[in-house]
């Protein structure tokens, strides 16, 4: 019988082909089973990164949007219950006039150069203004005809507490006695408030398009007498002697005319 299997065992192991191996295919089930773990376990990881990227950026976003709401600088559309009016307009650099949509003006095209910042004591022509603008100033203008002196120096002090980017300066014409105005926007004032000025300043000094330096240079004080009528000129020396002969000719005039009355009476 021992002899019967042995010859089976090498019948079969005859009949095998060269390098085959009969734990080939389970080796093959367990290497996909493998590669199959590790796919599985690298798609976990990708899930828990992008999960975890995903928690990042929105506690990135509520921490920008917190910071924003409490500490970004807004400006705001009002001041002290004054609203703040707005006009936008194409801006660029020319020599001729320009026609702008409010009085005073706060943006469009303007001249090459630009108004000192500081104090004046004159009005400032309209295109030098608006440049002094694109740099950042803050103008604080009053109508001298409406403003009392004190109030204009009053105002001339607040635009003396700055370096720069600060004008003061009469201006004719305006819907209030005093307009507060920045680049492409204004605030009317019917009465000086220096809280209120002050707070429009801090909010829009420095907020042109151009980040140019305008350092308060101009020192003019505005000058009450120039509100005076001129008075009419005196007579010259040659006015009052033409008078005098006049006076005397007259005089003469009328002395012979009556002496030639007379003498008609007694003839």
């Amino acid at each position: 019988m021992a002899k019967k299997k042995s010859r089976r065992k090498k019948r079969q192991n005859q009949q095998r082909p060269p390098g085959y191996d009969p734990n080939e295919k389970r080796r093959q089930r367990l290497e996909e089973k493998r590669l199959q773990r590790e796919a599985a376990a690298k798609a976990q990881k990708r899930a828990e990164f992008r999960e975890r990227l995903v928690r990042g950026m929105v506690f990135a976003a509520v921490i920008v949007a917190v910071l924003w709401f409490f500490f970004w600088p807004r400006t705001p559309s009002e001041i002290d219950g004054n609203p703040i009016v707005e006009s936008r307009a194409d801006r660029g650099h020319t020599n001729d006039p320009v026609v702008y949509e409010t009085t005073p003006p706060t943006t469009g095209d303007h001249s090459p150069s630009a108004a000192p910042c500081g104090i004046h004591a004159t009005q400032i022509p309209d295109e030098l203004f608006v440049h002094a603008l694109e740099h950042g100033a803050v103008g604080v203008l009053y109508d001298p005809q409406e403003v009392e002196v004190d109030t204009i120096r009053d105002i001339e002090a607040k635009v003396g507490e700055y370096d720069d980017r600060t004008i003061s300066a009469p201006y004719t014409g305006t819907d209030t006695p005093i307009t507060v105005t920045s680049w492409t926007k204004l605030m009317r004032l019917d009465s000086y408030d220096a809280d209120t000025v002050t707070e429009y300043i801090e909010a829009f000094r420095g907020t042109g398009p151009e980040d140019l330096p305008c350092e308060n240079t101009q020192d003019t004080p505005f000058d009450p007498a120039s509100l005076e009528p001129t008075p009419a000129p005196s007579p010259s020396p040659d006015d009052g002697e033409d008078g005098g002969n006049d006076g005397n000719n007259d005089g003469n005039n009328d002395g012979g005319n009556q002496r030639r009355d007379r003498d008609s009476e007694d003839s």
